[in-house]
C-alpha cells in the first residue's frame, strides 16, 4: 500500500471508531431519558387512577341519587295520572247519568258513584 492510502485508511479508521464512541454515548443517553420517562408515565398513570377511584366513586353515588329521585317523581306522576283519572272518570259518569235523569237523578247517581267501587271511564 501506498502511505496516501494508508494515511486516508487511517483517518478513515479513527473517523469510525469516532462515530462509534458518539453513537454508543447517544444510544446510552437515549435509553436512560426512555426509562426516566417510563417511570414517569407509569407514576403519572398511577396518580391518575389514585386520583380518579374517589372521584369516579362519588359520581356513581350521585348517579344513584338521581336515579333514585328521577323513579321517585315517576312514581308521584303515575300516581297523580291514576288519581286524575279516577276523579275525571268520576266526573263523566256523574255528568253523563245527571243529563239523562235530571238534577236529582244525576244527584243520586253520583252519591251511588262513590258508593261503588272500580273505575268507570267516560265514552
Amino acid at each position: 500500500m501506498t502511505p496516501v492510502l494508508e494515511c486516508v485508511f487511517a483517518i478513515f479508521l479513527i473517523v469510525m471508531i469516532i462515530i462509534f464512541v458518539v453513537l454508543t454515548i447517544f444510544l446510552v443517553k437515549f435509553i436512560q431519558e426512555i426509562t426516566l420517562t417510563a417511570a414517569s408515565i407509569k407514576e403519572l398513570t398511577d396518580l391518575a387512577t389514585n386520583e380518579l377511584k374517589p372521584a369516579l366513586k362519588s359520581l356513581n353515588n350521585v348517579l344513584a341519587t338521581i336515579n333514585n329521585v328521577s323513579n321517585a317523581t315517576n312514581k308521584q306522576i303515575d300516581l297523580v295520572k291514576k288519581i286524575l283519572t279516577t276523579i275525571l272518570g268520576a266526573s263523566c259518569v256523574a255528568l253523563g247519568s245527571a243529563k239523562d235523569k235530571g238534577f236529582f237523578g244525576g244527584l243520586i247517581s253520583g252519591f251511588n258513584l262513590f258508593k261503588k267501587k272500580g273505575d268507570k271511564k267516560c265514552l
